[in-house]
């Protein structure tokens, strides 16, 4: 692939980045397996990105706007508590069924002692503002009737986040993968009926 517009440049870099990210890790992959596999100069993803923090940092951010705009959209929609909890399933399993690729809260927690300061910033963020959202869901939920858990919403916000990042990643290595388990086994546990 020959170099394209800048833009273009910078958008396949941080694609692919991602891609490696969720396949590998941050810790696992480098500039040079950037630039041979976009065909590029390692100069070139040096120009759009001088260091690879800067790389990683644009790349949590992406997926950050990803997931609040996903999020939007689906509040958007007029969808209820267990249609959201349903459509970030469906989410997590086009992770599995995309190479069984890891979340990016799973992945960027599990190189976080390695990451640069600026890498756990985002990382915090990230995590927080997906925590966030599993509470408000959890918590309307149980306010609306239709989920029913022990405790406060944020602590039932950290299970199921865990459980599911944990079965994804869980997932690279069973067979069959045991995220839909594991979502069933959540379904069960807090859906008390679909609204």
């Amino acid at each position: 692939m020959s170099e394209t517009a800048p833009k273009d440049t910078r958008t396949a870099i941080i694609d692919l980045a991602e891609n490696l990210m969720l396949d590998r890790g941050y810790c696992a992959f480098s500039y040079s397996d950037i630039s041979s596999d976009l065909g590029i100069r390692n100069a070139a993803v040096h120009y759009h990105f001088p260091g690879k923090c800067d790389l990683g940092v644009a790349v949590v951010q992406r997926s950050q706007e990803r997931f609040l705009k996903w999020a939007r959209e689906v509040e958007a929609s007029g969808a209820g508590p267990v249609e959201r909890l349903e459509a970030f399933f469906r989410r997590h399993m086009r992770l599995l069924e995309h190479e069984r690729h890891v979340c990016m809260g799973g992945s960027l927690e599990t190189d976080y002692a390695m990451l640069p300061e600026p890498m756990r910033a985002e990382a915090r963020g990230f995590v927080a503002t997906v925590l966030g959202w599993w509470e408000t869901l959890l918590e309307e939920g149980r306010t609306k009737g239709v989920f029913a858990f022990p405790g406060e919403a944020r602590d039932q916000a950290i299970v199921v986040m865990s459980t599911l990042q944990g079965a994804l990643q869980a997932s690279r290595v069973t067979d069959p993968p045991c995220l839909p388990a594991a979502m069933e086994q959540i379904r069960r546990l807090m859906v008390t009926h679909v609204a």
